[in-house]
């Protein structure tokens, strides 16, 4: 984690481009810049160049801007390289940097470095990840928000008052003449308790902020031969799944990734779920049941002439599915309407995936609904809820020992330690490594 090398990486995505990025962060860019670009450079001016091998030979003309530190993004001195975007050449200009003056980045070390260098805290780091892998337009504006500081400040403000309250106790303790007990007590539970109430609206907000982190996956079930593979074809406009009027046909979860309206979502469509004796598609069966724990929403299928009956709702409830759409497919059959209709307080849209009645409708409900829209939430992680859920456990705690001001400072110290972990204070090398890893190198 304190690693003075001097690291390099393409930036951009592998491919022919117009432009290509390279970076290079440490203590060697004077060099790099003094042996291949071979000019001055001023500081955060972008700066057009030729770039050479240590032999002088021209490689290409590029643009280059020099980050002087600390005023760059990993807080050391940085260099960017803007060349063609022909993986050749780019290639080509790793090599020679890294065959004397650097080396190859792990994925995410720049971030890393920043975050090192107390440029930003964990929750931004994790935050910069996110946004570079939102599936969907609100999911990159939480994350902005939450980049932008809005989770870190929340963050600091439960730490200001939990270091404040922990700095009373300690005179209490140290001092006990100068209190007295009832005071120190009452002091003591209403600071607790404001903190409890913090912590409990935050956490709340952490819950929105996972659901938004989250790509959103449809799941298609039902019982077989309903049309479930015919309603995954007519949302993703292709002939992606098989469709045939034998029960059983599809024996896995099919996963498909399907735009809708700029954000893009998970598609399955799962075996039929029905009593057999069928090994294969027992299997596939175990497969849907899995989907359904991980969907974020639930499309149920029946066959409109026969409708929902009692198995559906035994399905529904072995499976544990209380938030889901009920789709009456094949009104082609019955003729009836291609309408929506609330029953019992779930939605039930009638549709055809033969003549394509409803599924226009379906689709734009589908996008309002399938993706979370609270923009008021930055994004967040199992991670922060998990310590901020601790440090609401300790300070539960704290109240119960309240006649005992040791136990309670204990118990808040515990409660502070798992704060400050949130903004990756006293974490551990193994957590880093884990958290970076699922960053693109270059970033």
């Amino acid at each position: 984690m304190t690693s003075r090398d001097t690291i390099a990486a393409i930036s951009t995505a592998y491919g022919k481009s117009a432009i290509g990025i390279i970076r290079a962060s440490g203590d060697n860019i004077t060099s790099i810049i003094n042996d291949f670009i071979r000019r001055e450079l001023h500081p955060r001016m972008a700066t057009n160049a030729k770039i050479y091998d240590r032999g002088g030979t021209l490689i290409d003309d590029v643009v280059v801007i020099y980050y002087k530190a600390p005023s760059s993004y990993t807080g050391e001195d940085m260099l960017e390289i803007q060349s063609h975007g022909n993986p050749i050449t780019m290639d080509l200009i790793l090599e020679i940097i890294c065959n004397s003056h650097a080396r190859l980045s792990k994925p995410g070390e720049f971030t890393e470095r920043a975050f090192m260098n107390d440029k930003i805290d964990l929750i931004q780091a994790e935050a910069i990840s996110d946004f570079i892998n939102a599936s969907h337009l609100n999911a990159s504006k939480a994350a902005m928000m939450t980049l932008q500081g809005n989770f870190s400040k929340k963050i600091k403000g439960l730490i200001d008052k939990i270091v404040t309250l922990r700095a009373n106790i300690e005179a209490c303790i140290n001092f006990p003449e100068d209190d007295s007990p009832q005071n120190s007590n009452k002091d003591t539970t209403e600071g607790i308790n404001s903190l409890i109430g913090d912590l409990r609206k935050l956490i709340e907000s952490v819950d929105a902020g996972i659901k938004v982190n989250k790509k959103p996956i449809v799941a298609i079930i039902g019982k077989p031969n309903v049309g479930k593979s015919s309603l995954a074809n007519c949302l993703l406009g292709e002939d992606s799944s098989i469709v045939s009027s034998i029960p059983g046909t599809t024996r896995d979860a099919l996963h498909h990734d399907l735009v809708l309206n700029k954000n893009n979502i998970t598609i399955i469509d799962t075996a039929g779920l029905r009593n057999t004796t069928d090994v294969v598609e027992v299997k596939g069966i175990e497969v849907t049941k899995k989907s359904i724990h991980n969907a974020t929403m639930i499309l149920y299928v029946v066959d409109d002439s026969i409708g929902y009956d009692k198995t559906d709702k035994a399905i529904l409830f072995e499976n544990n599915i209380s938030d889901y759409w009920i789709i009456n497919n094949k009104i082609d059959l019955t003729e009836s309407n291609p309408v929506i209709l609330n029953k019992d307080g779930v939605t039930h849209f009638h549709v055809s995936t033969k003549s394509m009645d409803g599924i226009n409708t379906l689709l734009e409900k589908l996008s309002k609904k399938a993706v979370p829209n609270d923009e008021t939430t930055g994004t967040a992680r199992m991670r922060h809820k998990e310590l901020l859920s601790s440090s609401l456990s300790h300070l539960s705690a704290g109240l119960e020992h309240n006649n005992q001001l040791e136990l309670v400072a204990e118990e808040l110290r515990i409660a502070h330690s798992s704060l400050v972990a949130i903004m990756g204070g006293d974490v551990t090398e193994d957590l880093l490594d884990k958290i970076f890893s699922d960053f693109c190198i270059g970033k």
